[in-house]
């Protein structure tokens, strides 16, 4: 993968000219007296990456297509920016940035009726969760109002997703400035490009109209 590549590579060089960067920090970090293996590195610097980008951006995409999508909400956010953070958990339900994540087993188990035995990578479907309807009245509905809203977007448990806080900070700073600067932001009637990919929701492309 040339991505994984390209990241190697600059491990490397971090190794020999550290800069004060945080790809320098993974390769000058310690546990126990033992630093990363340049594997581990990589797969860090990788994670970062996706989890620090991609999500963000496919959240702030999401949302901005939920609100578009139902206006009378945009208004009251813009109205009222308290309504911004509901606005955000709900489009984390409705259009789950990773629809789907893996996971193993370690031991066997029993889910909905089926055996799963150990040590098997399994695909949890995450936006299929969030839209259980055991768990959410209207599950088809975009409802910023939701509360309790105990999705599964960011993870649970022991899995639950270190940068979560960081995400949602990020998401009310950026559509909060978005929706000052641009009173009259509305998606362009072309259309989005999504992400041609089946475990992750969200625009790759998204064109806006900034003016009326």
């Amino acid at each position: 993968m040339a991505a994984l590549a390209y990241l190697a590579a600059h491990a490397t060089e971090r190794m020999q000219r550290p800069r004060e960067d945080l790809l320098t920090k993974l390769v000058q970090a310690e546990v126990d007296g033992e630093r990363l293996t340049s594997n581990e590195v990589v797969n860090f610097a990788t994670v970062l990456l996706i989890a620090g980008h991609i999500t963000t951006t496919m959240l702030l995409g999401n949302t901005v297509l939920c609100l578009d999508a139902h206006r009378e909400h945009m208004a009251r956010v813009r109205a009222d920016r308290r309504w911004l953070p509901g606005a955000i958990e709900e489009s984390l339900r409705f259009l789950s940035p990773f629809a789907a994540v893996g996971r193993a087993t370690t031991v066997e188990t029993e889910l909905g009726g089926a055996r799963i035995p150990a040590d098997k990578l399994l695909m949890v479907w995450i936006a299929a969760a969030n839209r259980d309807e055991r768990q959410f009245a209207r599950p088809d509905e975009y409802d910023p109002t939701r509360d309790p809203s105990p999705h599964v977007a960011f993870g649970r448990g022991i899995h639950v997703c270190l940068g979560a806080p960081l995400a949602r900070l990020e998401g009310r700073v950026a559509l909060g400035i978005l929706l000052d600067r641009f009173p009259d932001l509305r998606v362009d009637p072309e259309g989005p490009e999504f992400i041609p990919s089946p475990n992750m929701t969200g625009a790759r492309k998204l064109p806006l109209l900034l003016a009326s």
